[in-house]
């Protein structure tokens, strides 16, 4: 495993894991295996010729043409009236959309090929789940971590298109503000001075771009989260899967030492995950975005700030609103008002930061799968070094339930569902778990 690396600013953005998961997965397939479904459908044909903003799509967190970050400045985002959101805009005649995560930029070369090694190892039949960790760490716990960890690194690449979607809608809702709430002086400045609103949407534009920039921190937060997950199972940790937290889990591998093989590869493990968050992102980034999802989700919220600046005259517009977010989000207003009032804000336009954020996170995730990939294949090959741990489902099966049956029960028919119906994937993780009817009853046997 190469375990070095120091963010560079301009190879932050570059996305070059295809190949190297292509070899990993070259190296580590050897040997009979079950087939299965497939779960990475074949790449549809590159389309050229297409518009300015179906550009902006496909570039929006990758590498620029020069080979540097797409980073932006102000006047290459602003100066237009208020235009329809980018994912309104028609495709080209004759076009054929690809994937949905490369038409967002979101395409895990390295995640997909982790999520398609461990559902190839899902066993439809006794013993169930993962078939080689088997006999431990008892026949229900085998099932339920084993499902989990595939939800887990398949919700990563979920998550991160729903960021990039949210970042579309923060870009469009950003223009929508600053046209609604800047005019022009008789200086020829700008200032700020809302207009009256045409419709709802202008009424209500800060709030609409509050929610997507709290959407995107979410979706990263998440997708870091489930992360966690997919380490605790991959690298066998003593913690709960179905409640993974990355901090936990980052904490947890850097406290564990020994000298067993299986202990080694967790220690050569944890130093990729260290070297990938410091080569994504300038100091402190995972831990700020980590608290800015707290700050948002649990917490008193803190204080919006933005001011107005020229840019550019370009169809009469001539300013816009720039938002700046909190530069420590685990502390109060007050804490950092008393302590370090200059502290209180990032000095870069909040649109920078989120983007920046969702590259980062982007590619941290791609340099530890293909970790993680490395590992789960060396665990397969040695299954007795590494065991899968009961502890990760301490308790067993879950029966609590919270009662809660909706508003109007029973006002929609819901027939269960059957293997006629079932997507391919779905049916084999259901099968790999026994819960189809007759072998459901075995669940009664299992330890």
């Amino acid at each position: 495993m190469s375990v070095s690396g120091e963010w560079s600013h301009p190879a932050m953005f570059a996305s070059n894991s295809t190949a190297s998961a292509q070899a990993q997965i070259g190296r580590c397939s050897g040997g009979t295996r079950r087939p299965h479904a497939s779960i990475m459908p074949p790449p549809h044909p590159t389309v050229s010729g297409l518009g300015s903003k179906a550009v902006r799509l496909t570039k929006m967190f990758g590498e620029s043409r020069q080979g540097h970050p797409s980073h932006f400045s102000i006047s290459d985002t602003v100066g237009m009236m208020p235009i329809p959101s980018s994912l309104d805009t028609p495709y080209p005649p004759d076009y054929h959309p690809p994937k949905e995560n490369m038409d967002l930029d979101m395409e895990l070369a390295s995640v997909a090929t982790l999520k398609e090694e461990i559902f190839g190892d899902f066993i439809e039949e006794p013993p169930y789940g993962i078939g080689w960790w088997a006999p431990g760490p008892g026949t229900k716990r085998r099932i339920l971590i084993a499902d989990q960890l595939y939800c887990c690194v398949r919700s990563m690449e979920e998550n991160m298109m729903e960021a990039a979607l949210h970042w579309l809608e923060h870009e469009n809702a950003s223009e929508r503000e600053s046209w609604q709430s800047v005019i022009i002086d008789q200086d020829g400045k700008p200032r700020p001075e809302p207009l009256p609103p045409n419709c709802a949407r202008d009424l209500h534009a800060a709030t609409l771009v509050r929610m997507h920039y709290c959407g995107i921190i979410r979706a990263l937060a998440s997708a870091l989260d489930c992360l966690g997950g997919v380490i605790i199972g991959v690298a066998s940790l003593r913690c709960s899967i179905l409640k993974a937290d990355f901090k936990v889990v980052r904490k947890f591998l850097g406290q564990i030492a020994g000298e067993s093989d299986g202990t080694i590869r967790q220690v050569e493990f944890a130093k990729v995950l260290e070297s990938g968050i410091c080569s994504s992102g300038p100091s402190g980034w995972l831990d700020w975005t980590l608290d800015f999802r707290n700050m948002l989700v649990h917490r008193g919220r803190r204080l919006e700030y933005g001011h107005i600046v020229p840019v550019p005259p370009f169809r009469g517009f001539n300013g816009r609103r720039v938002a700046l977010l909190p530069r420590d989000p685990g502390r109060s207003d007050v804490e950092v008002l008393v302590a370090a009032p200059h502290r209180l804000l990032l000095t870069e336009d909040a649109r920078l930061t989120l983007r920046s954020l969702i590259a980062s996170t982007k590619s941290l995730l791609e340099t530890t799968a293909a970790g993680l990939l490395e590992l789960w294949c060396w665990r397969r090959s040695n299954p007795s070094a590494l065991p899968q741990l009961a502890e990760q489902w301490k308790n067993g099966p879950s029966i609590e339930s919270t009662g809660f049956t909706g508003y109007a029960p029973d006002t929609v028919a819901v027939e269960p569902g059957s293997r006629k119906t079932a997507h391919p994937v779905t049916l084999c993780r259901f099968n790999a778990a026994a819960v189809f009817d007759p072998v459901r009853e075995l669940w009664q046997t299992f330890d």
